[in-house]
């Protein structure tokens, strides 16, 4: 297929009556594989000789300036002095071309006879003088040499009446002749137009340029610009193959010889206008991308590092302007501008798609009621929606997820502008994310759905410093305590009793976990000692929502986990370490944690759990002299270090800052990382 097959019909100036041409090649011989052949076999991207091509350009638009008016005036039959006005001195542009090329471009289009392949082969000998310039520029060379004696023919006949000198060259050079022409379709074809092939010629130099302009980008910022750079070579040589045709036809003017086919000048028309349809397209692109990235450093120099209000951070955000969409009241359903919602406010931006879960947005409400006491912070939802997936399908389901709201939310059509900086920089995923600013757009904290999912309203104001406090608790305390339902739990922390925690997939293993402790408590070393554990279940037997209670369990974990890898650092701690384990376990058929109190002392998985109960009769000499917890914990390590099972950690597609770095729980080894492929076939995973 073509790559100059065009994107959007042009309107090509072309004869509807084509004429025929004795031992004519249509250029449908010379595919783009062809030529591109021709083209890659000598020459390759060389900017060895650089030149202004943007003056070059004004300098060719200033000598068919001047040639039109005196076409113009020829063309009305009036072979007078026309009288240029002052303007025009003054707007004269001057350049300092390689005037040996010119010449030698000059000789090469001289006189050529008409065809495909004769355009063809001198258009490859030009392109061989030109070889240590660039693209563009080999263009423009070539079009300035057509220029130049292009330009010198109507000189010499303009002034051919009042300068005998300029009579004598234009009866040699057979200028005059080019006036009996002016009025046939040919010669306003291929120059005396506006859309005329040499006209088109400019313009796809222009545009050429245009997009050379582009690659200080990086291919990254503007993924087009690859394909497009890789075409200009094609498009220069369809540029100096018609500045060669055309000046063909003119030749033929001067020499009364044949001129080009009325086919073959219609069919490069085809081409220069198709060639100038992709550029455009590229250059439309281009130019939203580089939006997009003027945004992009914006947000960047703005957010967290040069104190900005914060509306009009959001509406840059939001639309790149300064007057984005007014926000929805979820609450009212009424409209209200950002400035008037969040003048000096602190803001917590909610960054979701249409799947936000509804523990998140039963937890985002509670937070919604304390915040609103003091009224010093507004929540603005940010839905994360694909524009092409704007259909009423999608419109009810925003909706609906809207209608659990009492907040702000972004209205249903936008399509955020800044979805670069957050996905880049703020790192949005296929998770929640909630960045907390203040009222000049410092980032407070920049993940607070863990702060909110593990700690709820206790982590408000969603600070560093209050994360920080939060930490300095067990962490049994802030993952574990509260997804049990037992009366007493709270009782025998304070009395820092030894209590295991427990679960699993396998009901089987809870079984004999929970067998195999009733044994141990009914152990006459055990009553004889005094001693005494509690067992407390996670997440078993509770209704027919285990699954959906689970995952809450686990996202809780989770949580936890981020946000004191993010405050502490990657390396491993020992909190770090028991809760990556737990973790780790969570398909397990079995697990359990041993505290005393709400500290932790290990965690095990189930398998390695039952077998120390097992052996209880090995280990139970040592209940008098270490206790229950140290003795367990001791016979545990000894059983740890004679099993080996490789440690396998998934981690979810949160969004924010997530460790890239994990110290293996079970050794001081860093975990290796990789890829992880998943179809749930169109179902929903949680289903």
């Amino acid at each position: 297929m073509s790559v100059l097959a065009p994107k959007i019909p042009s309107t090509p100036m072309a004869n509807p009556r084509l004429q025929t041409h004795r031992d004519e090649l249509s250029l449908k011989n010379l595919s783009d594989e062809v030529v591109a052949g021709h083209i890659y076999s000598k020459h390759r991207d060389d900017d060895t000789v650089k030149i202004d091509v943007n003056n070059y350009i004004s300098f060719l638009e200033s000598i068919f300036a001047h040639v039109d008016q005196i076409h113009e005036s020829s063309f009305q039959g009036h072979d007078g002095h026309v009288a240029f006005s002052e303007d025009s001195y003054k707007a004269n542009v001057t350049i300092d071309p390689p005037l040996d090329i010119l010449q030698t471009i000059s000789i090469k289009l001289a006189f050529k006879g008409p065809g495909t392949e004769k355009a063809h082969q001198t258009t490859l000998e030009i392109l061989d003088i030109l070889m240590s310039y660039p693209w563009e520029a080999k263009a423009i060379l070539c079009l300035v040499a057509f220029g130049s004696d292009y330009g010198h023919l109507w000189h010499l006949n303009h002034h051919s009446h009042i300068d005998p000198l300029a009579k004598t060259l234009a009866n040699i050079h057979q200028s005059a002749s080019l006036k009996k022409h002016l009025d046939s379709f040919k010669y306003r074809q291929v120059v005396f137009s506006s859309r005329s092939l040499i006209f088109l010629c400019l313009q796809v130099i222009k545009l050429m340029n245009q997009i050379r302009l582009f690659s200080k980008f990086d291919t990254k910022e503007i993924p087009e610009l690859a394909s497009a750079l890789r075409q200009i070579p094609l498009f220069t040589y369809w540029v100096i193959h018609t500045i060669v045709a055309s000046t063909a036809e003119i030749s033929s003017y001067l020499t009364n010889t044949e001129g080009q086919s009325q086919i073959y000048l219609n069919e490069l028309n085809e081409r220069l206008n198709a060639i100038l349809n992709i550029l455009g397209d590229y250059l439309n692109i281009f130019q939203e991308q580089l939006g997009e990235i003027n945004l992009f450093r914006w947000l960047i120099d703005h957010i967290d590092l040069y104190p900005t209000e914060i509306t009009l951070v959001v509406s840059k955000l939001l639309e790149g302007k300064v007057n984005a969409k007014p926000l929805i009241n979820c609450s009212t359903l009424m409209e209200e501008k950002i400035e008037d919602a969040l003048r000096e406010k602190n803001v917590i931006l909610l960054i979701s798609g249409l799947e936000i879960s509804n523990d998140d947005i039963r937890a985002l409400n509670l937070m919604y009621d304390e915040l609103k006491r003091e009224d010093n912070y507004k929540i603005v939802w940010i839905p994360m929606i694909n524009s092409q997936d704007f259909d009423e399908e999608t419109r009810k389901r925003y909706e609906l997820v809207r209608s659990t709201m009492k907040w702000y939310a972004v209205q249903y059509t936008t399509k955020i502008a800044g979805l670069r900086f957050l996905e880049e920089i703020w790192q949005v995923r296929e998770d929640a994310l909630m960045v907390v600013l203040d009222s000049k757009s410092k980032v407070k904290f920049s993940n607070a759905i863990h702060l909110l999912r593990v700690w709820g309203n206790n982590a408000i104001p969603f600070t560093v410093e209050r994360a920080n406090a939060l930490l300095r608790k067990n962490w049994p305390e802030s993952t574990i305590v509260k997804f049990i339902n037992q009366p007493r739990l709270q009782s025998w922390i304070d009395q820092e009793r030894s209590i295991i925690f427990y679960g699993g997939k396998d009901q089987n293993w809870i079984q004999r976990f929970e067998e195999k402790v009733v044994d141990i408590k009914n152990d006459r070393s055990m009553r004889d000692a005094g001693i005494n554990f509690e067992i407390v279940p996670v997440g078993n037997n509770i209704d027919n929502n285990n699954a959906s209670f689970m995952s809450r369990f686990w996202i809780t974990q989770w949580g936890f986990f981020v946000v004191k890898s993010q405050l502490t650092g990657s390396s491993a701690s020992e909190t770090t370490e028991d809760i990556l384990r737990l973790i780790s376990y969570e398909n397990e058929n079995g697990w359990a944690i041993l505290t005393v109190g709400s500290a932790p002392l290990l965690v095990g998985r189930g398998n390695l759990i039952l077998r120390v109960f097992e052996d209880f009769n090995r280990w139970k000499k040592n209940l008098n002299l270490k206790g229950f917890p140290n003795a367990f914990q001791d016979y545990f390590n000894e059983m740890a270090l004679q099993t080996h099972q490789c440690e396998r950690v998934t981690l979810p597609g949160f969004s924010g800052w997530i460790p890239m770095i994990v110290n293996c729980p079970e050794c001081p080894r860093f975990m290796e990382t990789g890829i992880n492929f998943n179809c749930c076939h169109g179902r929903n995973p949680n289903n």
